[in-house]
């Protein structure tokens, strides 16, 4: 029996573990295995609502463990130290330890190794990012960030009385105006109003809470539409969210910034949210990777060395035949990367023909808190797209999580599953207050 061990539980590695458990698995024609260092997936675009507080986690946490038993694959937690290719085998440590010294290494064969490892933040070799800016690409990287917002706005609410009002303003500064920045921006930008009004601070949300995006691309959303970009700029100035466009980032300090190599800015929080890269372990395993480190795979999703690797995702430089460049660091890549391989997997082992991976660009859509959103709609059978703004858009960016849920749990369990987070918020205050 082959086995099919897939490396990385996000949304295309376990969207892919699924599909070929309730196939290969179920009728016992191959071993799935899925790997991951954490026992619980949580959906990455809710992490800057993580961030912000008004998504808790452990009410979005789903086990991998459950999954596996209800989907017909096995679950092992641990990470992934390291790639033999030439026997086909991997080492992982034990139980997501962190421990490599190989004493406690397990390994583990495979015929047929999918790489959907995700990515990581990416610093540009920005002097002082790394160890003084917070990052968005983990669950607890998201909760620093709200931990250190509402660490900010209390200290600065105690010295709202000075007669010096600068002094107490909470300056946060967000590295970064695609989508991850400006959805960031927006939600702490309502958070602010939310504690103010359960006295969690009393500065003026408006005048005393600064917020900023900054972005070295001369626009927002760079590799997104202009359009889209002008629609969601001028949604964030109408929160008075600071936009500064064409501006480098060249240091971070404990006490803020620098733009440009000369231009201090003052930052209680500093988030970097610039760019994603592989993470460094990819360039280790012998295969080819481009620039940022990720994985380099053809038509059919195969690394170009190794036809029995695949890499989906965010690990993955994946330029189709239909693409006019790589494709971008997208949740809607990793989805149809996830079910396209769910499909292609199976055939391989088979010995059938095999179609090449195809994307389509369903449009973007940005949340901007509260409900509302700003999007972008592809064009379909040669209609030109279009473009929703408001409480239309925003069901629109909640229906993409609603869909992941289905994939993953089915209807009767995801409609179970909609109904439990509704009631969670209608009985919640909005965010987190502690």
């Amino acid at each position: 029996m082959n086995t099919i061990v897939v490396v990385g539980g996000g949304a295309a590695g376990l969207q892919l573990a699924i599909g070929l458990g309730r196939t290969l698995g179920k009728r016992r024609r191959a071993r799935v295995i899925l790997v991951d260092r954490s026992p619980t997936h949580l959906w990455k675009p809710l992490l800057h609502e993580v961030a912000a507080g008004t998504v808790e986690p452990t009410v979005h946490y789903t086990s991998f463990a459950l999954q596996a038993e209800r989907n017909h694959f096995e679950f092992i937690q641990g990470d992934l130290v390291s790639v033999d290719r030439s026997h086909r085998v991997i080492s992982l440590t034990a139980g997501g330890e962190a421990d490599t010294s190989g004493a406690r290494l397990r390994q583990l064969a495979y015929d047929k190794l999918v790489l959907a490892i995700g990515g990581v933040t990416q610093y540009f070799g920005v002097t002082g990012a790394r160890e003084h800016a917070l990052a968005l690409d983990s669950v607890s990287g998201a909760e620093r960030v709200r931990e250190r917002l509402h660490a900010a706005l209390r200290r600065k609410s105690a010295a709202a009385l000075s007669p010096d009002r600068e002094a107490s303003k909470v300056r946060v500064a967000i590295v970064g105006g695609g989508a991850t920045g400006v959805q960031l921006a927006a939600q702490l930008r309502r958070t602010s109003y939310l504690l103010n009004r359960y006295g969690v601070h009393q500065l003026d949300p408006n005048r005393d809470v600064d917020i900023s995006v900054l972005e070295a691309a001369p626009s927002l959303l760079p590799g997104m539409d202009g359009e889209l970009a002008a629609r969601v700029a001028r949604q964030l100035a109408k929160q008075n969210i600071g936009i500064a466009t064409g501006q480098r980032v060249t240091a971070v300090t404990p006490q803020g910034l620098t733009l440009n190599g000369t231009e201090p800015v003052d930052a209680d929080v500093v988030v970097w949210a610039a760019g994603v890269a592989a993470p460094a372990l990819v360039a280790s395993f012998g295969l080819a990777v481009n620039e940022k480190g990720q994985a380099r795979v053809g038509p059919t999703l195969q690394c170009l060395d190794d036809e029995n690797v695949f890499a989906i995702g965010d690990c993955a430089s994946c330029r189709p035949a239909n693409a006019a460049k790589e494709l971008p660091t997208r949740a809607q890549v990793a989805f149809q990367q996830a079910l396209y391989l769910a499909d292609a997997v199976p055939r391989h082992l088979a010995g059938k023909p095999v179609r090449p991976f195809v994307f389509r660009d369903y449009g973007s859509l940005i949340s901007l808190a509260g409900g509302l959103a700003v999007g972008s709609l592809a064009s379909v059978k040669g209609i030109s797209g279009w473009y929703v703004e408001g409480r239309l858009a925003g069901l629109l960016h909640n229906a993409i999580y609603r869909r992941h849920i289905v994939s993953i749990n089915g209807w009767r369990r995801a409609l179970a599953i909609s109904i439990s987070h509704g009631l969670e918020r209608w009985l919640g205050a909005g965010t987190r207050l502690h």
